[in-house]
């Protein structure tokens, strides 16, 4: 008899807590819908900025590295 009690008892803690999960999906799954946003965010949007203009190549201040060394100076280069 105590046995069939706590075999019941058991059964529905495990019906509330697979309800529980039920329903906490089912508001995590309507929330988006209910918080939209409406509009642009507090503060405005970025300004469209120009792009910035690449070096002229034919400049002498246009200078490619040939070799790694010449971008670090002396230190040693370490890969992670």
């Amino acid at each position: 008899m105590i046995s069939m009690q706590i075999f019941n008892s058991g059964v529905m803690a495990l019906m509330s807590l697979v309800i529980a999960a039920i329903a906490i999906t089912g508001l995590m799954m309507v929330a988006p819908r209910l918080s939209r946003a409406g509009g642009t965010p507090r503060g405005g949007t970025r300004p469209d900025l120009p792009p910035e203009p690449l070096p002229n190549p034919d400049d002498d201040s246009f200078v490619v590295p040939d070799d790694a060394s010449e971008l670090t100076g002396d230190r040693e280069l370490a890969l992670v």
